[in-house]
């Protein structure tokens, strides 16, 4: 099976070729509307068809899975690039400290569903990272072209 080559994710020295990823940056707002300080709050979650090997094999899904139950804080570089219409052309990136704070898999009926997402999954891996952004790591927090 082909690889996917929209996104291309990289934890540590870890890459893998998930088939969605969604980056998402919040803030706190006050009862004014003006934003909170501190507040800043980064979210990476992966959905990957974990029976693709090609795109992340058996090896990158455990070692994923060891940082998810670390007892231990360290953290993890994390570099995650979109491509453009599945070309080598960049349309942007994003790098960042953090580490893993979700993991499960499942394996869903992948029946289309009107509506649904086109994107189907046999079985369903999903990883949630967290965003480090305090005072030693908020410099390393980038998005680019």
């Amino acid at each position: 099976m082909a690889t996917y080559n929209r996104v291309k994710v990289k934890i540590d020295s870890i890459e893998f070729r998930p088939s969605e990823v969604t980056y998402t940056l919040t803030r706190n707002a006050n009862q004014v509307g003006r934003r909170v300080g501190d507040s800043v709050v980064g979210r990476l979650e992966i959905n990957v068809d974990a029976s693709i090997t090609d795109n992340i094999s058996q090896s990158a899904q455990i070692e994923i899975w060891k940082m998810a139950t670390e007892s231990k804080d360290p953290l993890h570089k994390v570099e995650v690039t979109w491509y453009l219409d599945e070309a080598d052309k960049v349309l942007h990136a994003v790098e960042f400290m953090g580490w893993v704070s979700g993991f499960s898999v499942g394996n869903p009926p992948a029946d289309f569903q009107p509506g649904a997402s086109s994107v189907q999954f046999k079985n369903h891996m999903k990883i949630e990272l967290t965003v480090v952004v305090d005072e030693s790591n908020v410099g390393k927090h980038k998005f680019t072209k």
